[in-house]
């Protein structure tokens, strides 16, 4: 395997988060794209959608991906983030069948293909989860930088995570297009996300 050299984590987190905040502001004139994303993340994948069929990330070559990790229980900014991108998608109008709204769990555990379906399909009909073996997991966490850590258990047992809290926006060629802080309201995900696509032909 061939592995590519990035910057260290604290790094890539405040470039994440100064980026993300600049797009929110270019984005209000469409006239004017946002710069290219200075830093390169994403790469292949090979995992379960919450159908229990194998999805890899050629799957999606020629539209964009709205990618997030978390869990389906998740009760910290899954809970306000999936909903959040949910609506953006709703927003675009027309152009919302140029994006896949995309969850990567990070608690394969729990998030078996029946409970993602379950708790997904109450969000948004189009909201796509992904699963598989942990080592596959672990790769495609790696290739976005997103640390997952155990921090408890909740009062069923299950286990609480922290893990990464952005919003990825893939391109049609699978390369990272931007960054977006999930504290954004749908509107002005949407106003980015817009801000980003190229109408087909």
């Amino acid at each position: 395997m061939v592995r590519v050299t990035r910057p260290c984590l604290p790094a890539v987190v405040l470039a994440l988060c100064l980026f993300g905040f600049h797009s929110a502001a270019q984005a209000s004139d469409q006239s004017d794209k946002a710069a290219p994303f200075p830093v390169q993340l994403g790469g292949p994948f090979d995992l379960i959608d919450h159908f229990g069929e194998r999805r890899t990330d050629r799957d999606f070559l020629g539209r964009y991906l709205l990618v997030f990790f978390g869990y389906a229980n998740c009760p910290g900014i899954c809970s306000a983030a999936l909903p959040s991108m949910a609506a953006a998608v709703d927003a675009l109008g027309d152009a919302a069948d140029m994006v896949q709204p995309v969850l990567i769990t990070v608690d394969p555990e729990w998030d078996t293909p029946q409970e993602m379906r379950r708790v997904l399909s109450e969000l948004h009909p189009r909201l796509l989860g992904l699963t598989g073996e942990k080592e596959d997991l672990s790769a495609i966490r790696e290739a976005y930088q997103v640390e997952v850590a155990k921090v408890g258990d909740d009062i069923f047992g299950k286990p609480i995570y922290s893990h990464g809290g952005f919003v990825y926006l893939m391109g049609p060629d699978g390369r990272l297009e931007t960054v977006i802080p999930p504290i954004l309201s749908p509107a002005q995900m949407a106003t980015i996300i817009r801000s980003y696509l190229v109408p087909a032909g």
